[in-house]
């Protein structure tokens, strides 16, 4: 056999390999339609516009733990980390407490980006000028799924390891569907217990919204700062108690862009899906569907990342452009974005039959084919996941590239500017193509300010 031949088997090979790898593991984001399915169920988004607004960053900011994630995978496949939690190294402990103090810094960054973005796009009766609620919610959410999460990705990353199976794999989409669903659990938990708002009032131009809270109607949320700030002192402890740990700043300082990147870029997300609320209100089934469809992509990007960051550190690849010629970068790549495809059809087909019946009445009332409806979003979400992960891998795989040069540390850097491209890509082309191609949809100034918004993020990167 040539060498030609060889060459295209292992390519194969590698493709099917991955492929049916990337579709077992990213099969966990079904479990996305759960977050999904919660905050359609216990968020009010649209008669509490601020909702999405901070829930948009707040996922986006559980690229610390996708951090942690990769962090691990790498350790784990070199040896600097056990797959046990006694008697762990000084790297695990190091990457702990710079995941916790990294959640702490986004949590305080979410609050302050969402609210003067609050005062920036809010009409009068709907912009909040208090920011208390801004700083406190994202404050005992980060903390609690920060604090929940670090531990269960440690043991889904050691159980992956002792199985024998990839944690550069396995352990991202797992914990990523795990901390949506986390992240929006706990978050409409706060709100259901603090219930910063008023009363139903009508606002001109915006129609039936819950009235600015006003400081007897936030009293849950003033007796909540004293939780948050038990939270901040802890993080204060953990601070103090690493300050002369290598490891530790290491991840802080080469981290540090990427976490104010994240929080501006998952902010611009909670922009769109809010430019969105349309489609998404007529199309029930999207709203279910998307923390699930968002996740598939960015677990696809960082699937690719961890698997290239690995390969760089061990010298299997080397750190170039050209390496994108070579069987195990793009078969990888492709093999993963086919099984993104799948997924995505599949996520599509859960989150129709989860709303059938609404389907059915948007079928009915525009006059439609209930399976010419289907069919059309299956199409949208397809066509956004396929631009989204060839824009965001392709971006990752440079920027890779360029940290790893630069001696930076790629899982610092790489991973969680991924999550949050991957998270605004992908939610911008599903608004985008739904005002598009959705009928009863409509709207040009829609689809000009979303495409607006992906401009702005490709501009501040």
């Amino acid at each position: 056999m040539s060498k030609t031949n060889i060459a295209k088997k292992t390519a194969i090979n590698l493709f099917i390999g991955m492929f049916l790898q990337a579709m077992i593991a990213l099969a966990f984001n079904s479990g996305g339609i759960v977050s999904g399915t919660i905050a359609s169920f216990l968020m009010d988004t649209e008669k509490i516009k601020w909702i999405i607004l901070i829930y948009g960053p707040l996922l986006a900011a559980r690229g610390d733990i996708a951090v942690l994630a990769g962090k691990l995978g790498t350790g784990l496949n070199l040896g600097s980390v056990k797959p046990t939690f006694r008697k762990n190294t000084p790297v695990y402990r190091s990457l702990v407490a710079s995941t916790l103090t990294i959640a702490m810094l986004d949590a305080f960054l979410v609050g302050i980006v969402t609210y003067i973005m609050n005062l920036l796009i809010f009409p009068a009766g709907v912009r909040v000028l208090n920011p208390t609620l801004f700083l406190v919610i994202p404050i005992l959410v980060m903390s609690v799924t920060a604090l929940i999460s670090t531990q269960i990705t440690s043991a889904v990353s050691f159980f992956v390891y002792k199985k024998g199976l990839n944690p550069d794999v396995y352990v991202v989409p797992v914990m990523s569907t795990t901390n949506n669903i986390l992240i929006t659990m706990i978050y409409a938990g706060v709100l259901a217990i603090l219930k910063p708002w008023g009363a139903l009032t009508t606002v001109e131009g915006v129609g039936d919204v819950f009235a600015v809270a006003s400081n007897s109607e936030l009293l849950g949320t003033y007796i909540a700062i004293i939780p948050a700030l038990m939270a901040i002192a802890g993080i204060i402890f953990v601070i103090i108690k690493n300050l002369k740990d290598r490891e530790y700043k290491k991840m802080m300082k080469e981290a540090m862009f990427a976490v104010v990147a994240s929080v501006v870029i998952g902010t611009i997300t909670g922009v769109t899906l809010s430019k969105g609320e349309v489609a998404l209100e007529l199309y029930p089934q999207l709203l279910v569907a998307f923390p699930a469809l968002i996740n598939t992509v960015v677990d696809q990007s960082a699937i690719f990342v961890n698997m290239l960051i690995t390969d760089f550190s061990a010298g299997y690849v080397e750190p170039e452009l050209k390496s994108a010629k070579k069987p195990n970068v793009w078969a990888i790549y492709l093999g993963i974005g086919a099984g993104g495809l799948v997924v995505t059809l599949f996520l599509g087909i859960i989150g129709t039959l989860i709303k059938l019946s609404t389907v059915r009445a948007v079928s009915a009332e525009l006059g439609i084919a209930v399976i010419w409806l289907i069919l059309l979003v299956m199409v949208v979400t397809l066509i956004a996941n396929i631009l989204a992960f060839i824009i965001v891998g392709s971006l990752m795989f440079v920027l890779s590239i360029f940290a790893f040069r630069k001696e930076i540390d790629p899982d610092n850097f790489a991973i969680p500017l991924s999550a949050c491209l991957a998270d605004l890509a992908t939610a911008g082309f599903i608004i985008i193509f739904a005002f598009v191609m959705l009928p009863g949809v409509g709207g040009h100034e829609t689809v000009t300010e979303a495409v607006r918004t992906l401009v702005s993020a490709t501009v501040l990167i």
